[in-house]
């Protein structure tokens, strides 16, 4: 097993130490799953760098890194949801989710060779990384942005608006790749 790939079974073992952090929902523990997040974002950089450079992109590699990723996301936006304050719309989450790991199964079709991820999927990423590391600064925060009486725009506004902004973008990108690669799906629902 490869350097990259060990990176990419870190960041799968990150999503139970996430997920335990945030529900203890303190502002501690809350500010430790962020840097759990954060890492699983630079770990996610750093394997593919890896990869590339020595040469070593593997099939196990390429599968489990975009599920790798997934993962942590799913957990981090289905995790949110627990915060009622935050009033995020469950069907936004609902639409990221679905749509992710629908991708994720339409770039297992081709046995061939593995399906690069696409700019819109790459912005998708980074919109969905930077919109759940924004809500944890404001989990964290939640006491100095009620005495600053900010609550309306940052508690109730932010990530609602956010999270229907990053759904509808998700979907899009999700709508392209299949359109791209609608002739590989169909293939494979006719065998």
């Amino acid at each position: 097993m490869n350097i990259a790939t060990k990176i990419t079974f870190a960041r799968i073992f990150f999503v139970p130490i996430f997920l335990v952090l945030i529900l203890l929902n303190t502002w501690e523990s809350i500010l430790f799953a962020l840097i759990i997040f954060i890492l699983g974002g630079v770990t996610d950089t750093i394997d593919g760098i890896l990869a590339r450079k020595y040469n070593t992109v593997t099939k196990i590699g390429a599968t489990l890194d975009p599920l790798a990723d997934k993962l942590l996301i799913t957990t981090a936006l289905i995790s949110l949801l627990n915060f009622k304050e935050l009033k995020i719309p469950v069907w936004t989450v609902i639409v990221i989710v679905l749509r992710d790991y629908i991708i994720t199964w339409v770039r297992t079709l081709d046995h061939e060779k593995s399906m690069p991820a696409d700019k819109t999927a790459k912005i998708k990423t980074f919109l969905q990384n930077i919109v759940i590391i924004c809500i944890l600064f404001i989990l964290i925060f939640k006491k100095q942005i009620l005495n600053l009486k900010l609550e309306k725009i940052l508690i109730y506004y932010f990530p609602r608006i956010s999270m229907v902004v990053v759904a509808l973008f998700t979907l899009v990108s999700g709508l392209i790749y299949l359109v791209k690669y609608r002739g590989l799906i169909l293939e494979n629902f006719k065998q």
